[in-house]
């Protein structure tokens, strides 16, 4: 309560206290009048049942005829005598204690109060002083119902959004931090390639047949790059949230040959043979993303077989899923190593030649289209991807 508002109801309080004892004064001596002029009109009547008479006019409410003006007597003359003054000082002591004593508790209920909520202001503000610094362990939330309590409870549940961002931001920056640095590695070796071959083109006599075959090995470093910072920046957009699927009901086997398409002339140089079966029914997805992560399964595949390989790919519609499996008959997955091929930047010693983003990037697009990706694989025979759409989330 402002000093202001302290003085107004200060006021208030005396004005009501001024009032209420007029008002008693006023009522009590009309009482005491009343009373004497009734018992002098009885006396006044002599009678021999004086007493029952006396009793009768005492207990009376009509009005009767003022007597007592006859002797000069009024009510302000009335106020003098000694024992009714007494009593009327009397009345006003007794009614101005008693509202002081209440008005005295209602301040020092408020001022403890008060003292109360200032300790809990306190509190709150070494609390949120706390916050600020990143110390989130501290507990104010209380149980109780009223307004600071409830003021405590919310803000110890926006400090627990806070501590949880805050989590999240760390394990962002370090995220981010990890990938820089695996991003500056993968960069660094087509680089480094560059840069020498651009030295043996600069400062070396070569022959045209050599002129081309470093101009050649540089042409290969440059699309691996260009392939790279592609795929960087299309994880990114995957990572940031900021991609929106449009889907659009496509065939299965339209969609895996748009995925084989640019892999076409890899698989006949090195004579791979791709088997598709029962791919005659329909996708919900998002056409480009989905072609994009067949394309990266499909090379992952590529890459881990020999000449004269098998390429399999089988799809599934039944009650319950849709699948697509795509099964080679190259070296295989460890099965210790099978949890860490979907991480970003993992290559294992059979895949020397692999960026370890392909499959980390196909695996976020099925996620986010809600199917996932189960591995199947026997070291040295097989290895089998198979994609899986509940029909319930498609």
């Amino acid at each position: 309560m402002k000093n202001r508002n302290v003085l107004f109801f200060a006021l208030g309080s005396l004005l009501v206290l001024l009032f209420l004892n007029i008002f008693l004064l006023k009522l009590y001596d009309h009482y005491i009048y009343q009373s004497l002029n009734r018992l002098v009109v009885s006396l006044e009547n002599v009678y021999p049942d004086t007493e029952i008479e006396l009793v009768k006019a005492l207990s009376s409410t009509e009005d009767i005829e003022d007597v007592l003006g006859k002797y000069g007597i009024s009510k302000d003359t009335i106020k003098e005598i000694l024992p009714y003054h007494n009593f009327r000082l009397f009345i006003v002591l007794l009614v101005s204690g008693a509202f002081v004593l209440i008005i005295l508790l209602l301040f020092g209920i408020y001022f403890l109060r008060n003292k109360k909520i200032q300790k809990e202001i306190e509190l709150i503000n070494e609390y949120l002083k706390d916050i600020l610094n990143d110390h989130y362990e501290l507990n104010i939330a209380q149980y109780n119902e009223d307004e600071l309590s409830i003021l405590k409870n919310d803000i110890y549940k926006v400090t627990i959004k806070l501590k949880n961002l805050s989590s999240y931001e760390k394990q962002e920056q370090q995220f981010l931090m990890n990938t820089l640095e695996d991003i500056s590695h993968q960069l660094k070796t087509p680089l480094t390639a560059l840069m020498i071959t651009n030295d043996i083109l600069v400062n070396n006599d070569l022959s045209e047949e050599e002129r081309d075959k470093f101009l050649q090995r540089e042409t290969r470093e440059l699309e691996r790059m260009e392939w790279l910072i592609t795929t960087l920046l299309k994880l990114s957009k995957l990572d940031s949230g900021t991609v929106k699927f449009k889907k659009e009901k496509i065939r299965v086997d339209k969609l895996v040959d748009e995925a084989l398409s640019s892999l076409l002339i890899p698989l006949e140089l090195k004579e791979v043979v791709v088997v598709k079966k029962h791919l005659d029914f329909n996708l919900f997805c998002d056409i480009a993303w989905m072609r994009e992560a067949l394309t990266n399964i499909l090379k992952n595949a590529f890459e881990h077989i020999g000449l004269n390989g098998n390429i399999t790919i089988v799809g599934e519609d039944n009650p319950v899923y849709r699948s697509i499996s795509i099964t080679d008959d190259g070296v295989g997955i460890e099965k210790s190593e099978i949890q860490n091929i979907f991480k970003r930047f993992y290559s294992n010693n059979s895949s020397k030649n692999s960026l370890g983003i392909g499959l980390n990037m196909a695996n976020i697009i099925i996620e986010k289209h809600n199917g996932k990706i189960e591995v199947d694989s026997v070291l040295g025979k097989y290895t089998t991807f198979k994609i899986i759409f509940m029909k319930r989330n498609c």
